[in-house]
C-alpha cells in the first residue's frame, strides 16, 4: 500500500425503481472523442506522476495500482507498492477510503476482511503467511512491525466466505457500504470457489456489529445478474452510486437511516471499477470505453459530458491534494492526476 503526500507534486504545472419497473437500456458506449468536461479547462494534460516498478511479490511480476483515496490533509493512499511505503503486506487491499476520524478503512481482499488501518499506531505482529505459498509473498519467520490495524469484518456472510469485498463507501455516521462481487484470485487458497450465490452490496453497522446483505439481487436492465464494482455515495449520506462493470451501467439507490437501499433507477449506460463524485454532482467513471480513459456523467441528467483520455486504463480515482481540486487515477503500472475546476464531494470533514 503506496502513500504520496501531493504537497510533493507539480500543481502549478497542472493548467478533476425496482428493478421491474426500470427501462431497459441500450448499449452506449462511451464516446471517448468528445473531449474534456467543462469541470476541466481545455489543453489540462493528464501527468504521469509515477510508474511502479516490477515487484517479486506481485502474481504477474508487473504492479496493478488501485485503490485511491484521500486523507484528511488531502494526502494520496493507494494500493501497490513504491514511492513512499505505507503498508506491506497489506492483505491485498483494494477499494479504500478514510472514515471521519482519520482512519483508513481498506478492502483487504486477501482474505475477504475490511480492515481500519491506523495513520498513527504501529503494532509487531507474526509475518503473515499466505494462504497460496506458491504465490506473491514467500512464508517468513519471524515478526514484523506495521500499522496498528483492526479487522472489522471477518469476511463470512451467514458463516459463508463472501466473494471478496471490492470497493468501499463509508456514509457521514459511519455506516459502511461495500461491493462484493467474484473475481480469482491467485493469492487465495487454492480450488476456493464462490459461497455466495449472489454479486451484490452489503453494509457494516456503523459500530461494525452488524453486517447486512443491502440487495437481495443486483441485475441488469436486461435481466441478467450483474457484477457491482465501482461505488461511491454523495456526502450528504441521501445517495449511493453502484456501478455494474459487466453490465456496463451505473444505478443510483435512496439510503434509508437503518442502511437499506431504496428507489433504484438507472444513471445511466456506463459501468466503472471505480469511480468518484465531484462537487456539482459529476460522475467519473473508469469505465470500460473505446479507449483508456475516463467517462465523466452528469448524474442527474445521466448524460456523458466529457472523456479524460489516460495513456492507460485507469482502475480507480479520487480527488484530493490540499484544495480537493486535483483528480488522481491509478492506471495499470502507472500513477496519474489531472488538474481540475471543481472539487471533489467528500462526507469526510
Amino acid at each position: 500500500m503506496t502513500h504520496l503526500p501531493p504537497r510533493a507534486l507539480p500543481f502549478a504545472s497542472l493548467a478533476a425503481l425496482a428493478l421491474a419497473a426500470a427501462p431497459v437500456a441500450l448499449a452506449v458506449p462511451a464516446d471517448a472523442t468528445m473531449g474534456l468536461p467543462p469541470t476541466i479547462a481545455s489543453g489540462t494534460p493528464v501527468v504521469k506522476l509515477a510508474t511502479l516498478p516490477t515487484e517479486s511479490y506481485t502474481v504477474s511480476g508487473k504492479p496493478f495500482t488501485e485503490g485511491t483515496t484521500c486523507a484528511p490533509n488531502g494526502d494520496v493512499y493507494f494500493a501497490d507498492h513504491a514511492l513512499s511505503v505505507f503498508m506491506h503486506p497489506a492483505g491485498y487491499a483494494n477499494g479504500m477510503q478514510f472514515d471521519a476520524h482519520g482512519n483508513l478503512i481498506a478492502c483487504a481482499d486477501e482474505r475477504n476482511e475490511l480492515w481500519s488501518i491506523s495513520l498513527t499506531a504501529t503494532e509487531t505482529v507474526p509475518w503473515p503467511q499466505p494462504l497460496n505459498p506458491a504465490v506473491g509473498e514467500k512464508p517468513h519467520p519471524g515478526t514484523l512491525t506495521l500499522p496498528a490495524h483492526t479487522v472489522i469484518m471477518d469476511g463470512r456472510y451467514h458463516g459463508r466466505l463472501l466473494g471478496g469485498p471490492n470497493d468501499v463507501w463509508i456514509r457521514p455516521d459511519g455506516g459502511i457500504y461495500f461491493t462484493d462481487p467474484f473475481y480469482r484470485r491467485a493469492w487465495w487458497t487454492p480450488g476456493r470457489q464462490q459461497e455466495q450465490e449472489l454479486k451484490t452490496v452489503y453494509y457494516l453497522s456503523p459500530d461494525h456489529r452488524t453486517l447486512t446483505r443491502v440487495l437481495d439481487e443486483f441485475k441488469s436492465t436486461t435481466g441478467v445478474p450483474g457484477t457491482p464494482n465501482g461505488i461511491i455515495g454523495t456526502p450528504d449520506g441521501r445517495t449511493l452510486y453502484v456501478a455494474d462493470i459487466d453490465g456496463d451501467e451505473t444505478w443510483a439507490y435512496d439510503v434509508q437511516p437503518d442502511g437499506a437501499l431504496t428507489n433504484r433507477r438507472l444513471v445511466c449506460p456506463h459501468g466503472s471499477d471505480g469511480m468518484t463524485l465531484d462537487a456539482e454532482g459529476n460522475l467519473y467513471l473508469s469505465a470500460r470505453a473505446p479507449a483508456p480513459g475516463v467517462t465523466v456523467v452528469n448524474a442527474a441528467s445521466g448524460r456523458q459530458i466529457g472523456f479524460i483520455p489516460v495513456p492507460e486504463q485507469p482502475a480507480n480515482l479520487c480527488f484530493a491534494g490540499p484544495d480537493h481540486r486535483t483528480l488522481y487515477l491509478t492506471a495499470r503500472t502507472g500513477f496519474y492526476s489531472i488538474r481540475t475546476n471543481v472539487r471533489g464531494a467528500s462526507a469526510v470533514k
